[in-house]
């Protein structure tokens, strides 16, 4: 059997898949089924099964483009799947060559116009990138438009080949020190995933599409009560003391349930999802094992991958904040922190699925709105008893404002003890409910996911 459809075979419920030009050979293969009872649409290069000869890279653009706009006008998922084209080991630009090329790029119906559909297709529906094996240049531009970007470690993915960066650039290098997973996971962000092989990658798929086609309150996905915790030991009481977000996390979600996004990017926030009491959850919660838990450019973007994924699988979204605020000083401002702030904002205001914010030790300032706060609509915000929430932590405002007038002195020490003590907080209608770390699983429960049931 050709290796295309055994992946298709894996990929797809039994017998469901449809190609839509099951006549015409091209390099890819475009069509529709069933993942998870979920219509899904795929659109696949041939991998190993295909080599690039003659003109049949201009007809693999309009089957693209034509299957991707079903799909668009379908709202459904599509999954796009790129491999190494061709039988040979060897990733060299003469590989590539074919006498329709300059048509291929310039043609309104060329590989612009493909990515053109899919950046249209990802403004509203879910798009998934697969990366199998090497690829580069305008192949794979139009795997960066994925919400959802996912690699197995054969692949690798760069802007110039090897040798376009020996003859452009005279540097030597080697396709993955290029792009393999470690450059695109850890460093660049631009693949949220890396898979030891194919079948795992494509288990995920499932898996996620599973999880949308299930999502809302009760809807009966199977799940397993979270293993016994020390909850006085999963949060220290020293606000400025690290610890890993992970373990409060797997306190109150289903057992082995979360499925981390992006967990070598940007550490200082982790995304994924997760089912409470066998319902759907988006988590977006910052880490203070790392960088403290600051906001930065890149897990504010890390964030609003998060957000864009949960708004289009319908999922309600929960935010755990252990913050200091967003990052600050030369380095931050160099960053062009205001932008990344801007565009998580936009983000929540987007997102139109349920949001709760729980605060777990501390959340000042600009922070407070990071992690989609009052003024974004969340359902409820939450807060532990020990939590600081305010525009300044304690600390902060003495080293600030050091000699102050007994007027002034007057309104900081009102302005501390509203921020050490969320029940006055709550007292004022600033914040929903203060409760304790055991009670998190169902009071998360009650307020996010009776919501989740009405929208």
């Amino acid at each position: 059997m050709q290796i295309s459809l055994q992946r298709i075979n894996t990929l797809f419920d039994a017998g469901s898949f449809v190609d839509h030009h099951p006549v015409e050979r091209s390099h890819f293969i475009c069509g529709e089924g069933s993942i998870n009872s979920v219509r899904t649409f795929l659109v696949m290069n041939r991998g190993r099964d295909c080599e690039f000869r003659g003109s049949g890279q201009w007809r693999t653009a309009t089957q693209i483009t034509k299957t991707v706009t079903i799909a668009r006008d379908s709202c459904a998922p599509l999954i796009y799947v790129q491999d190494r084209p061709g039988g040979t080991d060897s990733f060299d630009t003469t590989k590539v060559l074919s006498s329709d090329m300059s048509k291929l790029l310039l043609s309104p119906t060329g590989m612009g116009r493909v990515s053109a559909s899919l950046a249209e297709l990802a403004e509203k529906n879910l798009l998934i990138s697969a990366i199998l094996g090497p690829t580069s240049g305008p192949l794979a531009l139009p795997l960066m438009l994925a919400d959802l970007v996912l690699m197995t470690k054969k692949g690798a993915l760069c802007m110039g080949r090897p040798d376009m960066v020996k003859a452009m650039l005279a540097q030597d290098s080697d396709l993955y020190s290029l792009g393999g997973t470690d450059v695109h996971s850890k460093h660049s962000g631009s693949v949220q995933l890396v898979f030891e092989d194919e079948e795992d990658l494509f288990g995920c798929v499932r898996q996620l599409l599973h999880v949308s086609a299930n999502r809302g309150a009760n809807r009966g996905l199977g799940y397993e009560e979270p293993e016994a915790a020390d909850f006085k030991s999963l949060i220290p009481s020293d606000h400025r003391t690290p610890y890993d977000m992970h373990r409060l996390l797997h306190s109150f979600v289903d057992k082995d349930s979360f499925t981390e996004i992006s967990p070598e990017y940007a550490k200082e926030v982790l995304t994924g999802y997760a089912t409470i009491k066998g319902s759907a959850v988006a988590i977006i919660a910052n880490n203070p094992r790392y960088k403290g838990g600051a906001i930065h450019r890149q897990s504010a973007t890390k964030i609003v991958k998060m957000v864009g994924v949960a708004e289009k699988v319908r999922i309600p979204i929960m935010f755990i904040a252990d913050i200091p605020g967003f990052m600050i000083g030369r380095e931050a401002e160099n960053s062009g922190i205001f932008s990344a702030a801007a565009d998580l904002f936009r983000a929540h205001v987007r997102s139109k699925v349920p949001k709760l914010l729980l605060i777990a030790r501390k959340a000042y300032t600009g922070g407070v709105y990071a992690m989609c706060g009052p003024g974004f609509n969340p359902v409820a915000v939450l807060a532990y008893p020990q939590a600081h929430i305010g525009v300044f932590g304690p600390d902060t405002m003495t080293k600030v404002m050091p000699e102050l007038d007994e007027t002034t002195r007057d309104i900081i020490q009102k302005l501390t003890d509203e921020i050490v003590n969320p029940e006055l907080l709550k007292a004022s209608g600033l914040i929903t409910d203060v409760i304790e770390i055991e009670d998190t699983r169902e009071q998360v429960s009650r307020y996010l996911f009776a919501e989740a049931g009405r929208s």
